[in-house]
């Protein structure tokens, strides 16, 4: 996935994808987003973004039209000496 983050992790034990479309879309505040994976007791995560017709630094008031972004969030867990659970 590009855009935000995203990097692929190898056979995740879960993944989460959502996408959203709209033909106009304005933003009366900018929003603060804050992305982040954790998992227990060990593991690795990634988190990010695909956006078309809407800019990563959105102003308010703006009209953006013809906006789709797509979310992936995915993790794995992995054994404590760092290899991947089989």
């Amino acid at each position: 996935m590009n855009g935000t983050g995203g990097d692929a992790v190898p056979d995740p034990d879960v993944e989460i994808t959502a996408g959203v479309r709209a033909d106009e879309l304005t933003f009366h505040e900018v929003p603060e987003v804050v992305s982040r994976t954790r998992t227990e007791p060990d593991g690795e995560g990634t988190a990010g973004s695909d956006r078309s017709g809407v800019p990563y630094g959105v102003r308010t008031g703006t009209v953006y039209r013809d906006v789709r972004v797509d979310y992936r969030l995915a993790a794995r867990l992995t054994d404590p000496a760092g290899t991947p659970d089989g």
